[in-house]
């Protein structure tokens, strides 16, 4: 017999609990995604609630992922990512014409539809948000997950609805262009480009700026953090947190500048753990670092231990976190020489701030 069930996000059942239901009782052995666009925070959130479902699994699973470059919603580095997964594909729907537009497409590429294959049973997930954070978990969204079980489909009429979403993935992807190093080199070009992160295109993780002091983040700005790849900022002189004879390690940070690591934009009380930012320092080991909003209305962040696996200090250091995965950030130390050109780029975008202390930071 086939089975339905609801998404009816935020409050009642997201659309990552319902994914999750299904890997977990499908045994899955294929998944096709279709998705008008994919954000870092929303593949981030996805492949961690898969990764907590199926294990090692996971490796095992043949992946498809069809999206778009339409109006530069979907973010290079969430394709990146989704590219490196074992067993993994993506393809773009007519790619050609929207780099040649400047992103505009032709037609708008709108689904957002996964497809589940076990060993005996089929599921489809319909539904009305992205592979976003917000189309995901966060957002106000409504959906439909149906089960049929091939080897004894009770109800024929949803094995065939479940056929026919199938037949029309394999007509969509057998259109699309298949992403490789050279086609995502060409959108990474049009992404960065100063039109672009100057004024991004609006998402779905794109959330309103809650703040009301002189001098804080626009809206505008928080966009901006969340579509830039790279962070600078002049760490100044770090609070001895280890002790008054060893250098410290917690980078204080403009209110906000969360949005960048992949956390938003929502007022949280003084002393709030955020989270965790995984960070490796020169391309070292990776580990996560506690992110907070400390009681000096400041965002504040663990960086790698001086000395160890990080450098000898971070004060009055130039730092530089660019991401390379989605929420992985690799943190380097520059010159002023570095600098001056960190900071021609965000003077471009309008993204080179200044703390009411006088440090510079920055993104682009």
């Amino acid at each position: 017999m086939s089975e339905v069930n609801f998404i009816a996000q935020p409050a009642t059942r997201t659309t990552l609990d319902a994914i999750e239901a299904i890997a977990k009782a499908s045994d899955l052995i294929k998944l096709d995604v279709a998705a008008a666009y994919v954000t870092s925070s929303g593949t981030y959130d996805l492949l961690k609630r898969i990764d907590a479902a199926l294990g090692a699994d996971w490796a095992g699973v043949k992946k498809r992922w069809i999206t778009s470059f339409d109006y530069c919603r979907t973010q290079p580095i969430a394709l990146e990512t989704l590219l490196s997964l074992p067993g993994s594909s993506v393809r773009v729907y007519d790619a050609p014409f929207c780099l040649a537009h400047g992103g505009m497409p032709k037609v708008a590429f709108h689904p957002k539809a996964f497809l589940f294959r076990g060993k005996d049973r089929d599921f489809a997930l319909a539904g009305s948000g992205n592979l976003s954070r917000s189309g995901l978990s966060k957002g106000v969204e409504v959906g439909l997950t149906l089960a049929v079980n091939r080897k004894n489909p009770f109800e024929p009429t949803s094995a065939a609805s479940i056929k026919a979403l199938r037949r029309w993935y394999k007509a969509v992807w057998e259109t699309a262009t298949p992403l490789d190093a050279a086609l995502l080199k060409q959108y990474v070009k049009l992404f960065e480009s100063v039109p672009n992160l100057a004024h991004p295109a609006t998402t779905e993780d794109d959330l309103a700026s809650g703040e009301t002091t002189n001098g804080g983040l626009t809206s505008a700005d928080l966009q901006k953090l969340r579509v830039c790849s790279h962070f600078w900022i002049e760490a100044g002189n770090i609070t001895k947190n280890r002790g008054p004879h060893l250098p410290g390690n917690q980078l204080m940070m403009k209110r906000l500048s969360r949005v960048f690591f992949g956390y938003d934009p929502i007022a949280v009380p003084e002393n709030t753990l955020l989270g965790s930012v995984h960070v490796s320092y020169n391309g070292g080991p990776v580990a996560p670092y506690t992110l907070s909003y400390s009681d000096n209305k400041m965002d504040k962040l663990n960086l790698p231990m001086p000395g160890t696996i990080g450098p000898v200090a971070y004060d009055n250091e130039l730092l530089l976190f660019r991401e390379v995965g989605a929420h992985l950030f690799n943190l380097t130390i520059g010159t002023k020489a570095d600098k001056a050109g960190w900071e021609k780029k965000s003077k471009a975008i309008d993204t080179a701030f200044k703390m009411s202390s006088g440090r510079e930071w920055g993104v682009f």
